[in-house]
């Protein structure tokens, strides 16, 4: 009795798991985490939206820890149903005003839909990778409003869902079901950057930048790149007209140090466009194939230097978390283990890694080969539809 006491007062009042921001490589200064104790309810027979569940006054009786999937250890949930209803109360800083305010979360398995004081937000399908949605228009600015979050696991079917096909990724381990990455808000600029992609050029000493806004430009936009170097920093300003989506260019990387596994140097960058701030990085790197010296084997390469690949399969599946690590610190010490064992390299087996993982393989040198989640049923346009989906958002956030 004692020891249930003591786990439920740690339950309420200790710190919210994996506190960190969740993408190092895409960070903006103004966020609030909500991962932590949210009210639930399952919905075994789907009635909530029908019932109003969304409205706020029906009671979730049941607590679990976000971002831990339901069913596994962590979230301190059993798992009873394919439907799940989460309930948080938020409260939007006054200083965002002057920007949007996005719900941002980064998966959830798999229809997952959104409404913030009984007002429908949007929905989203797929199970691995990263949606955001404009609280904007909703808020009331300093108060506590209610977010309501409802999650269906059973996409089977391809009439009920309007892609209809789940990738199901892992083969027995512990079913990764609803919100099971980290749950935040940010303010972002009235323009935004949707994504910006760092290509290096080492054999030019350069750069590639691909910057994306998140809507067709309907004024001229000055867009600011700012990277730290050792000696300093390098600037570069780019424009976008009206009706531009994308803009590519190169920066100069004089000086160049190179990413290698023995010293895995990055540059930390930061992104401007009008009041909306980015910061992100990359590393001075290339892949690439070259016959093997002497021979006329092809071997993989890095920085035009051929490498002898020594990876091991990385289930990256923790069993008290399922597809979720208790900590930024454990998944830091994977990256360890990984080298300490003498290898150079892992691949991520059917699944999308979570960011910070990746982060750690960047930043203490290793290389990741990351899988796009497999299915089990038949390889129809159904299946075809969500892998190139979930292909997509994969190239688009690593």
């Amino acid at each position: 009795y004692f020891l249930i006491i003591i786990l439920g007062i740690s339950f309420v009042t200790g710190q919210i798991p994996l506190p960190e921001h969740p993408r190092p490589d895409f960070k903006r200064p103004q966020w609030i985490n909500l991962n932590g104790v949210w009210e639930f309810k399952f919905d075994s027979n789907d009635i909530g939206i029908s019932n109003n569940w969304f409205n706020s006054k029906t009671k979730f009786e049941k607590q679990i820890n976000v971002p831990f999937p339901w069913g596994s250890k962590l979230s301190q949930l059993n798992d009873e149903a394919d439907i799940g209803w989460y309930k948080k109360k938020i409260i939007v800083p006054e200083k965002w005003k002057s920007k949007k305010t996005y719900l941002t979360i980064g998966a959830s398995d798999w229809e997952t839909s959104i409404w913030l004081d009984g007002q429908f937000i949007g929905s989203h399908q797929g199970g691995y990778v990263p949606f955001s949605f404009d609280l904007t228009p909703f808020l009331k600015y300093g108060k506590a409003q209610n977010l309501v979050i409802r999650v269906d696991d059973n996409a089977g079917d391809p009439r009920k869902f309007k892609r209809g096909y789940a990738l199901y990724g892992k083969q027995g381990y512990g079913n990764a079901r609803g919100i099971w990455q980290t749950v935040y808000l940010e303010a972002r600029g009235n323009n935004f950057i949707d994504a910006v992609h760092f290509t290096p050029d080492i054999d030019n000493t350069k750069v590639n930048v691909k910057a994306y806004l998140d809507k067709y430009a309907t004024k001229e936009l000055s867009l600011n790149i700012k990277i730290k170097t050792e000696t300093g920093s390098i600037e570069s300003n780019a424009t976008f007209k009206p009706g531009q989506l994308k803009r590519n260019f190169d920066i100069d990387i004089p000086e160049m140090r190179l990413w290698t596994l023995d010293n895995p140097y990055l540059y930390e960058v930061e992104v401007k466009l009008d009041n909306d701030i980015v910061e992100t990085y990359f590393g001075m790197r290339k892949i690439s194939t070259m016959n093997l010296p002497g021979t006329e084997h092809p071997y993989v390469a890095l920085n035009n230097k051929p490498i002898y690949l020594q990876l091991a399969l990385d289930q990256s599946y923790h069993p008290d978390g399922y597809y979720t690590f208790p900590t930024d610190k454990f998944m830091k010490e994977e990256i360890l283990r990984s080298k300490s064992i003498g290898l150079n390299g892992i691949r991520v087996h059917v699944k999308v890694e979570v960011p910070r993982k990746l982060y750690w393989a960047d930043k203490l040198g290793i290389l990741v080969v990351e899988d796009i989640p497999n299915s089990w049923g038949e390889p129809d346009k159904f299946m075809r539809q969500e892998s190139e989906y979930t292909l997509e958002e994969m190239i688009k956030r690593d």
